[in-house]
């Protein structure tokens, strides 16, 4: 499960969709911790936690936060790697509609 999260730790989107409201709730509670705890002057924070049933990884900026919650057989860089991969693309995405939106109104 992966869910993304907007600067207050409200959803933005999940896969699948729609995702449990009461993770998402708990994604967010623990997107806002972990700013507040490790998050120096804005810094970007990266997260994994190990339990028995699985693992949490978190990525959380300025911009907001994403969460995917695993089973344990999967390979924390290459998650980690898919995390920062998908978050660059929905940047890009955003700066070019931007740029679209700008190029419009002249």
């Amino acid at each position: 499960m992966a869910l993304l999260l907007d600067q207050n730790g409200g959803l933005i989107a999940a896969a699948p969709h729609p995702g449990p409201d009461r993770v998402a709730a708990l994604a967010g509670e623990l997107s806002r911790e972990a700013e507040a705890m490790f998050g120096a002057a804005g810094e970007p924070v990266e997260l994994d936690a190990v339990c028995e049933g699985g693992t949490l990884f978190l990525i959380r900026s300025a911009d907001g936060a994403m969460v995917c919650l695993t089973d344990r057989s999967v390979l924390p860089a290459l998650i980690f790697y898919d995390m920062h991969a998908i978050l660059s693309d929905l940047e890009r995405a955003a700066h070019a509609e931007a740029r679209r939106v700008g190029a419009v109104e002249r």
